[in-house]
């Protein structure tokens, strides 16, 4: 039993399968595991709560329910530019399979009284748990009816909710429910808004618990430049300041960590490269547009072999011995 045969079923296919081959493959999958028992279906509509632990730190959230208007509206905050081959693989796959088979990671500002309802159902006995492979303990708590509710209408006073991990699902929850609402009103059904593909599975954490691990990039090749011809290049849009001592973790945002010929490097792009929009200026975009694709020719490092995406709980030592 691996769940990803059903979030990412193109593991289960050639490298050539088509969006409509992977889509459903995921469905043949989900239909499976359904039917094989692995996933059960709740008896009745309720709030989880969700526990995260790896090591010391320990974030206690909530599993519920997203609406695609908040994510129209602008309630749910984006600070990603998908990618669009991505959003519609994930569009397609969540279209055909009638489910969001992964759910998207959420923060808001902590509000006390919803933190304070949290703690008091987690310090009850927990419905289940189970360790992964990566170290990480999932625990989850069903609420009652009666806490579920509760917990609906304080949501109803946060302001905003703010993604952590997940654009692409969240533009693909969006793009399949504004789908079957059009489905829906061209064959001359009335749409209430309260339909299941209005909504999508979130899980949604306090900002001050949130703790989210690099998403780090290794990049397999200097296209045949050697260690210093690419230094220099970096050179020309960055600050570049050798890391002494053994702390390589980026000091804070705006700052990345390179690793280069058996020492760390600090990157900061250059003042007069910064742009006007925020969001072209976060760390991701910033390596993605003035390294990856400036340097190295590389327009979309999701599907160029040059590029792995290594999950930060594999640790510093890990990229170091790649």
């Amino acid at each position: 039993m691996y769940y990803y045969h059903i979030n990412k079923p193109g593991i289960d296919l050639p490298d050539d399968a088509t969006n409509e081959e992977i889509a459903n493959k995921g469905k043949e999958n989900l239909e499976s595991f359904i039917e094989k028992g692995y996933l059960v279906r709740d008896e009745k509509e309720r709030i989880y709560i969700y526990s995260q632990q790896l090591g010391d730190h320990l974030q206690f959230g909530i599993m519920a329910l997203a609406s695609i208007d908040d994510y129209d509206s602008g309630k749910i905050k984006k600070h990603e530019h998908t990618l669009p081959e991505v959003e519609l693989e994930r569009t397609n796959l969540c279209d055909t399979q009638c489910a969001n088979a992964g759910p998207v990671f959420y923060s808001f500002r902590e509000k006390e009284d919803i933190v304070k309802k949290i703690s008091e159902i987690s310090n009850e006995e927990s419905y289940a748990q189970v360790t992964t492979k990566d170290g990480v303990v999932h625990t989850l708590w069903k609420c009652s009816e009666e806490d579920s509710n509760w917990i609906v209408t304080a949501f109803e006073e946060v302001d905003s909710l703010y993604i952590a991990d997940g654009h692409h699902r969240s533009a693909a929850a969006y793009n399949v429910g504004k789908r079957r609402r059009e489905r829906e009103i061209a064959a001359g059904k009335e749409v209430t808004g309260n339909e299941s593909f209005n909504f999508f599975m979130t899980v949604i954490f306090p900002a001050d618990q949130t703790k989210i691990l690099p998403y780090n990039r290794l990049l397999n090749t200097l296209n045949d430049m050697t260690e210093e011809e690419f230094l220099e290049k970096v050179r020309k849009n960055f600050d570049v300041e050798e890391i002494k001592g053994d702390d390589y973790e980026a000091k804070e945002a705006g700052h990345i960590s390179m690793y280069l010929g058996e020492a760390w490097y600090d990157l900061q792009l250059k003042q007069e490269l910064l742009r006007e929009e925020v969001s072209l200026n976060l760390d991701y975009t910033v390596l993605t547009d003035f390294l990856f694709k400036d340097i190295m020719g590389i327009e979309n490092i999701k599907k160029d072999g040059r590029v792995e995406f290594v999950g930060g709980g594999r640790g510093i030592d890990y990229l170091v011995k790649r």
